[in-house]
């Protein structure tokens, strides 16, 4: 019979190894369709979606690589969007703490913002868990019970 150490060992394993297979996890949503997507950001009952996974029409090829968080500004409306970016660089000269800000006519207004530092970047700043944490803590749980 296995020690309970090694049973750990092994669970660890095959949790990383799924894990690692994964993309890069970012939030999907858009203000107009679900009032949880505006800051402060509410993704309590929000799945992320791996951005390996998604693609674009226009570019078949290209693969979301970062997430990215739009902060719009129409004719004195706010509006959000999360989503999987596809080109570019995260931040600006790859500094995440830094977005991309543009203003037009007509009173808009808008911020983009990308990251690949976490999954989840793109939601609100502060504490995040990777997908990984939240699987080992019921690991940890049950290996510290058997000791």
């Amino acid at each position: 019979m296995p020690s309970a150490l090694c049973v750990f060992c092994m669970s660890f394993i095959v949790l990383y190894s799924v894990y690692s297979v994964c993309g890069l996890m970012c939030w999907h949503c858009d203000s107009l369709h679900d009032p949880k997507c505006v800051d402060p950001f509410d993704n309590t009952s929000m799945p992320m979606k791996d951005c390996k996974l998604e693609k674009l029409d226009t570019y078949p090829g290209v693969r979301g690589t970062m997430c990215r968080k739009i902060r719009q500004k129409v004719y004195g409306k706010w509006r959000f969007y999360r989503s999987c970016a596809f080109l570019g660089e995260p931040g600006i000269g790859g500094d995440e703490r830094y977005c991309l800000m543009r203003t037009g006519t007509h009173n808009i207004f808008t911020e983009y913002c990308t990251c690949n530092s976490r999954d989840g970047c793109n939601g609100a700043s502060g504490i995040s868990f990777s997908l990984l944490s939240i699987s080992l803590a019921p690991a940890l749980i049950i290996y510290r019970r058997l000791l």
